[in-house]
């Protein structure tokens, strides 16, 4: 036995560390016991029995644990920014149900008119599922305006919330075809072009062109017919069970049509409701759909291509009537014209309030932009021009027509009203200003013509006469309605291209006929400031964003000092000019040499002089236009 050895001192020792771990019995030897010298591990022995520790893994759970704080910490911070932290789980449509549906019917109802408020309201309250799309897209749009408690809600709080809720909708209002996900998909369209992001309210309405018309909302009931099909047609939509909803599903359509023409306008694309597609009866008036007093409207004509293409005449394509059988592509009468006299007994406009008049003035828009201003024409060539011009005639009669054979109430946007006197209707007032739009694209051209158009004998001075007092009549209106209206109620995004469009021209005509620049201009853009303002509600103190009013007033701003620093070009440079359109091209200096002077008119309808016969010059053709044209 080794002498060194002493039994009792390896009594006195405690297991290794190690092998206490491990829960092996410890040899005790020194310097290493048998276990670790097996396992090859430090062997410890400590000084004294020390009581036993953390469990293995126990120090891992704690960091899991402790990882978890920051995400609980996260949610806390979002539930103070949602000011009414009320239950564990957070429901922001629940806790906001009625100031939510508030807000909405007084924002945004006036401008997209497609829901019964009545009706609505009780559904939330009965059968809340079947209208969560609708409510989670109302928040998108009005998340923004709301004071719960009398205090808004945090900018934080609403732009992540409303980004979530738009993706939830999107999500659920594509995987199926209802009523209610038409709704929705219309309100985000609508809020992300007011957002300004363009890009993304493409695509939402394209859906909702082609959607509507699987669903059979682009035709009256008692119009459709089954097609030849493959596989049996199936019914999208069950009938209507009362007349309110079915006058909101023919709403529903018309926003739709109005989100595709102002598409079209603002983009130069062809428009996806064509006349092939179209068979309804306008809106009717508003107060009487929401007093539930059923009511027959005329249908509304749609035109088809190739009867309105340049060259053949639009002038007895009917703007309304009473049956199909008087559609747009057959030849009406006289008296069926919409812009002529229109008999009682054949069209009866009675029963059609300002949407209709709207939906009616957005399509005048998209005619002059499809089957004028995208017309390509051979300036070189007589007949052509002559087309050209007598489409030009043919359009602005019906314009001025749309305009004189308003109702008394509605020439005014709606202050002469029995019902509301003194207050502008929100759709009338867009109606008016797109018809002065319309008036503006119209003679634009032949009021600042370029050098294509030097050949050709024009009332230009006419017809820059009509857009000054158009862009007048814009500014005026504009003002008029964001004076006489709540400083927190929005505006659409539609009165903001008229208010760009009007700003524009004053600065073309400036130019052109190097005069003082309008003291309107500086209003319009005042005007475009403060619908930015309203758009963006509590955020605008701090979101930077811009948004779709603030993105037309940046642009009309920069034009106007692009103006003020371009060098003047020399008049018949022999380089052709650009057309000055909704596209913001540049714009001639000079007026055209053989434009023809006329006195000022008082009202936006231009009138034209009797012209002499003019020579033909430098083989270009000379035109006129006289005032028996018009009649």
């Amino acid at each position: 036995m080794d002498p060194a050895y002493d039994p009792s001192s390896e009594a006195e020792l405690p297991s290794c560390s190690g092998c206490r771990k491990r829960k092996l019995k410890c040899s005790r030897q020194k310097p290493a016991c048998s276990n670790c010298e097996r396992l090859q591990t430090t062997c410890v022995y400590e000084g004294r029995r020390v009581k036993p520790g953390l469990k293995s893994g126990a120090v891992e759970g704690l960091n899991q644990r402790l990882g978890i704080v920051p995400m609980l910490m996260l949610c806390l911070g979002l539930r103070r920014d949602r000011k009414e932290p009320r239950r564990g789980e957070y429901d922001v449509i629940d806790e906001v149900l009625d100031d939510l549906i508030d807000a909405y019917f007084s924002h945004v109802q006036p401008w997209i008119p497609m829901i019964n408020m009545r009706d609505f309201r009780a559904r939330a309250q009965d059968n809340r599922d079947q209208v969560r799309v609708v409510l989670q897209a109302m928040a998108v749009a009005t998340l923004r305006y709301l004071e719960p408690d009398g205090e808004p809600l945090s900018p934080g709080f609403v732009k992540n919330e409303t980004c979530k809720l738009r993706r939830t909708v999107l999500l659920d209002a594509l995987d199926g075809l209802t009523v209610e996900n038409l709704q929705a998909l219309i309100i985000i369209a609508f809020t992300d072009i007011g957002d300004g992001n363009l890009d993304k309210a493409w695509p939402i309405i394209g859906s909702l062109t082609r959607t509507v018309e699987y669903m059979e909302l682009s035709v009256e009931a008692e119009d459709r017919h089954q097609r030849p099909a493959v596989l049996p047609p199936t019914a999208c939509l069950p009938p209507p069970l009362k007349w309110v909803e079915e006058e909101e599903r023919r709403r529903v359509f018309w926003n739709i049509f109005i989100l595709d023409r102002f598409s079209s306008v603002v983009k130069g694309w062809n428009t996806s409701l064509t006349a092939a597609d179209v068979c309804r009866r306008l809106p009717i008036c508003g107060g009487k759909w929401f007093e539930d007093e059923p009511a027959v409207t005329p249908y509304f004509g749609i035109w088809d291509r190739s009867r309105a293409k340049i060259g053949n005449s639009i002038t007895f394509l009917p703007g309304h009537y009473p049956s199909p059988s008087h559609s747009a592509g057959v030849e009406a009468t006289e008296t069926e014209s919409s812009h002529g006299p229109k008999s009682s007994s054949t069209v009866d406009m009675s029963m059609v309030g300002a949407f209709a008049y709207y939906v009616e003035s957005i399509e005048s828009l998209s005619q002059i932009t499809t089957y004028f201003l995208q017309t390509k024409i051979d300036f070189n060539n007589r007949q052509e021009v002559s087309s050209w011009l007598t489409r030009f005639k043919e359009l602005d009669l019906r314009l001025v027509h749309w305009k004189m054979y308003l109702p008394q109430q509605w020439k005014d946007s709606g202050i002469s009203r029995e019902a509301m006197p003194g207050v502008m209707d929100p759709n009338m007032t867009v109606a008016n200003a797109t018809h002065n739009i319309s008036l503006i694209l119209l003679h634009q051209r032949i009021a600042y013509p370029d050098a294509e158009l030097s050949g050709i004998r024009l009332p230009s001075l006419c017809s820059a006469d009509t857009c000054y007092n158009a862009a007048m009549e814009t500014a005026n209106m504009t003002t008029k309605y964001l004076e006489g209206s709540s400083s927190k109620l929005p505006v659409s995004p539609q009165l903001g291209i008229c208010a760009f469009v009007s700003g524009r021209v004053f600065l073309v005509h400036c130019r052109y006929y190097k005069t003082t620049l309008a003291e309107e201009f500086n209003v319009l853009m005042d005007n475009l400031r403060e619908m930015s303002r309203r758009w963006h509600g509590h955020r605008m103190q701090h979101d930077q964003q811009s948004c779709f009013f603030s993105q037309l007033s940046d642009r009309l701003g920069n034009l106007y000092y692009e103006y003020q620093g371009t060098e003047e070009a020399t008049p018949n440079s022999g380089h052709p000019r650009e057309q000055t359109d909704v596209t913001l091209s540049h714009v001639p200096n000079h007026p055209n040499p053989y434009q023809q002077t006329c006195p000022p008119q008082t009202n936006a309808a231009p009138q034209f002089s009797t012209l002499a016969p003019p020579p033909r010059q430098s083989g270009r053709i000379i035109c006129n236009i006289t005032d028996s044209d018009r009649q």
